[in-house]
């Protein structure tokens, strides 16, 4: 299956090109199009809602609780960028150094075929085999342990 070749622009504490945290099902779809498969996570206490579009390698959380906004990302997408620079697939030390260059405290889980690097303050994390970053899954960022901080 071909991979869509448009670039996707990463948009921390925000969302991904205009697909912005706290939008609705229906807004999303609207912007992206009909997702190829949409289920419900079950092994959540809440029962999230995930729409998954095949092309894009793209998947989108949907918080139930949060009346079925969206609030969580996980993408393989090769044309993932920020600040012009591609994410996907390049190393690790580069992503950290050059692209995500603010961000200071990388908390680094290790498992047994990879290796996550967590950001707190953006709520982002890398996905790492063989010293590449594979994935990139992002959520809605917290204002305090209760709320979350939705973009305006």
């Amino acid at each position: 299956m071909a991979t869509s070749n448009r670039e996707m622009v990463l948009k921390p504490k925000i969302g991904i090109d205009n697909i912005k945290f706290g939008m609705t099902e229906k807004e999303v779809i609207s912007i992206l199009g009909k997702p190829d498969r949409r289920y419900l996570e079950e092994d959540t206490d809440d029962n999230e809602i995930v729409l998954e579009w095949k092309n894009r390698l793209l998947r989108l959380t949907f918080y139930q609780d949060k009346n079925k906004r969206f609030g969580y990302l996980r993408t393989r997408n090769k044309n993932l960028v920020f600040e012009e620079k591609k994410i996907i697939d390049q190393p690790l030390k580069l992503v950290q150094k050059e692209i995500f260059k603010k961000t200071k405290n990388w908390e680094k889980d290790d498992y047994n075929f990879q290796t996550v690097y967590f950001d707190e303050e953006n709520w982002l994390a890398l996905n790492c085999e063989y010293d590449l970053v594979l994935e990139l899954e992002m959520g809605v960022p917290f204002k305090n342990d209760s709320d979350y901080d939705w973009p305006k």
